[in-house]
């Protein structure tokens, strides 16, 4: 009789095999949606002028609403003061690189529409100066806002100038 069990169990474990529910289907896996595309950030291309002084030189950097004024003064600190269309929050950073070379400072909102940003009275201050004036991007990032990128032309002539004047009120 032992052999004939094997036998009879083999065709009943088939049948409660076939009879029994099929397993549930995994979920489906939903990948993740694309990550946003940041907003285009616009390119502005700005143009220079300069006034100079006896006290001060200033240079200036326009394109449309937006405007980067340059201030060199005797007996104090370089200042770029970036005036922007569109409210200005957070702690922007400028970064520019050009021909000339590549450089960062961070800066601090200067009123609802302004960002200053303050470099030294020095030679490294100067060549910063020296650099912007050489054309390049001046990318200014925030956390908080789409601040534009500015596309300085080279000064020319003029800058050269400029420079003098800025170079001769810091050394």
């Amino acid at each position: 009789m032992a052999p004939l069990l094997p036998a009879l169990l083999l065709p009943a474990l088939l049948l409660l095999a076939s009879c029994a529910k099929p397993l549930p289907k995994p979920p489906a896996v939903v990948p993740p949606p694309p990550p946003q595309a940041a907003a285009e950030r616009p390119t502005l291309h700005a143009n220079w002028s300069f006034q100079t002084a006896a006290d001060a030189c200033l240079a200036s950097a326009a394109a449309g609403h937006a405007r980067l004024l340059v201030a060199v003064r005797r007996k104090q600190p370089i200042r770029l003061r970036m005036t922007l269309p569109e409210r200005a929050s957070g702690r922007p950073v400028a970064r520019f690189h050009g021909p000339a070379g590549a450089w960062s400072v961070p800066g601090r909102p200067g009123g609802a529409h302004e960002i200053v940003f303050t470099l030294g009275r020095d030679l490294d201050s100067l060549s910063r100066v020296l650099m912007l004036l050489s054309g390049g991007e001046l990318d200014l990032q925030s956390p908080e806002n789409n601040l534009p990128i500015l596309n300085l032309s080279a000064s020319g002539s003029g800058g050269q100038r400029w420079f003098g004047c800025a170079r001769g009120l810091v050394i």
